[in-house]
């Protein structure tokens, strides 16, 4: 499975790496965020615990791990909608960028693209 994740420019832009969906495991996550994993972990349990993310929002799949070209496990992979909520439940300066990041993005308007009709013949 092709996926994406999010990552950090020079000057703190949120950059999207890779093509396909949003996906990271909690070690992407946590690098991210600028957390620790425990506290990473900790806030995922409160999210699924809560039970306010659908399934389909809370997992997006399996990353198999591989060491020593040896298949060592399988992480998990959380979506954009689990990484969004994720966000608002870290104090860091990354979570912080992030939330505006999001909340700017959601405000922009949307590009539309005007349709131009041409009728008659192509001769000049």
């Amino acid at each position: 499975m092709e996926r994406s994740r999010l990552d950090w420019s020079g000057n703190m832009q949120v950059i999207r790496k890779g093509g396909g969906e949003i996906a990271m495991t909690e070690g992407e996550l946590a690098r991210f965020f600028g957390v620790t994993w425990k506290k990473l972990n900790g806030k995922l349990q409160v999210i699924q615990k809560s039970s306010n993310l659908h399934l389909d929002e809370m997992c997006a799949g399996e990353k198999a791990m591989v060491k020593d070209n040896e298949l060592t496990g399988y992480a998990p992979l959380y979506p954009l909608s689990a990484i969004i909520a994720l966000a608002f439940l870290l104090d860091s300066m990354e979570a912080h960028l992030f939330r505006k990041y999001v909340c700017h993005k959601v405000q922009q308007p949307a590009t539309s693209i005007t349709p131009i009709f041409l009728s008659g013949g192509t001769h000049h």
